[in-house]
């Protein structure tokens, strides 16, 4: 009686323990890569301001902007907002091959 009573005891805590890990797994934040070219966010310590850079594959520089506000790239729909910017950066780059200034993409992606 006392095995079959260690048993069962066994057998709760591994279920908990896999239920409890699976919970976890589900709760991180997968990352979403842009298929071409990769953004950079600089946000000094106590600072609300917040530059955001795009670039190409070849690291080169297409587009910035600075941005009054503190972005959490830990959030799922940040990481999305900023590569629908930088999709926009990307088609006005690879039809001009100019820097762009003054759009403000990535605060009207925030502002909606």
């Amino acid at each position: 009686m006392n095995t079959r009573k260690h048993l069962c005891l066994t057998f709760i805590g591994l279920f908990l323990l896999v239920i409890s890990s699976g919970t976890k797994a589900q709760s991180l934040n997968p990352s979403i890569p842009p298929q071409d070219g990769f953004w950079v966010i600089e946000t000094a310590p106590k600072s609300t301001v917040s530059t955001v850079r795009f670039y190409t594959n070849d690291q080169r520089l297409i587009y910035q902007e600075i941005i009054h506000r503190k972005l959490n790239i830990r959030r799922l729909q940040t990481k999305k907002q900023l590569n629908v910017a930088l999709e926009q950066a990307l088609f006005v780059w690879n039809a001009t091959h100019k820097v762009p200034t003054d759009r403000q993409w990535v605060a009207m992606q925030f502002d909606k």
